[in-house]
């Protein structure tokens, strides 16, 4: 397991193309394999001594959510996160398309597609822990940790296109019956792990072009115990250059194409 740090607040503020292998302190960022629709990572037992699947992590589907822009939806997260809920704002969830859906046949969340900017999720207690299936990226994602007021650490397009901008495998969506379409797009499942005792009880999804879309699926919370995933080693993080052509790439995909 190796991890992938990003950008500090200045520089992360001053350019959406460009890219560090250094993280805001607090957190470590990693990826899960191809095609892979949910995390790897062990989270802490609920209890001392619980027998295993009685962990502290939940995990939210949306398949029960019916589609369309909800004001407010509380999420016990499955029913096994032991007592976590979390209150999403402003969220829009669609059936399963091109651009997501982790079974094919389900619902996702998206912020954008000319119907919303942003979504937000409250958490009822601090958390260690948030992963969800990324799919379909698009210049303008970005997702940002909170504690209270307090901002923690943003993701954003070029976070993403560091990690996998040299891998095929991770371009197209990986899920029947739509294996292969949209080929010009990332898919994949993000880790999130707070560290240094740092714990957040917040995030927002953003989406800043209206027309391209924040689609994600799978959301995942806890208090982890192992990482899981894989980091690029900063000898492999593409150029500036390389990025500012995907960007791009991303930006006019977004531009020409609403989803949904």
């Amino acid at each position: 397991m190796t991890t992938i740090r990003t950008l500090a607040p200045a520089v992360l503020a001053a350019s959406l193309f460009t890219v560090s292998a250094t993280a805001s302190a607090g957190f470590v960022v990693t990826y899960e394999a191809a095609g892979v629709t949910n995390t790897t990572a062990s989270f802490t037992p609920a209890d001392p001594g619980a027998p295993d699947g009685q962990a502290i992590v939940g995990v939210e589907r949306f398949d029960a959510v019916p589609t369309g822009v909800h004001a407010s939806h509380v999420s016990n997260f499955g029913g096994n996160g032991h007592g976590i809920s979390g209150t999403y704002q402003n969220l829009n969830v669609i059936a399963a398309n091109q651009y997501g859906g982790a079974t094919g046949d389900d619902r996702y969340a998206v912020a954008g597609i000319s119907a919303t900017t942003s979504y937000s999720i409250d958490f009822n207690k601090d958390l260690t822990y948030f992963g969800y299936w990324l799919s379909a990226l698009d210049a303008g994602n970005q997702v940002s940790f909170y504690n209270g007021d307090t901002w923690l650490y943003s993701f954003t397009p070029t976070n993403v296109l560091a990690l996998v901008a040299d891998k095929p495998e991770y371009f197209g969506n990986p899920i029947s019956p739509r294996v292969g379409q949209n080929d010009d797009e990332p898919y994949v499942f993000l880790n999130f792990f707070a560290t240094d005792d740092t714990r957040f009880d917040r995030i927002v999804f953003a989406q800043t072009v209206s027309t391209a879309g924040y689609e994600s699926d799978n959301h995942t919370v806890g208090i982890w115990e192992e990482q899981s995933g894989t980091e690029v080693p900063p000898s492999q993080v593409p150029e500036p250059g390389t990025l500012l052509l995907m960007g791009a790439a991303l930006a006019a995909a977004g531009a020409v194409r609403r989803r949904g």
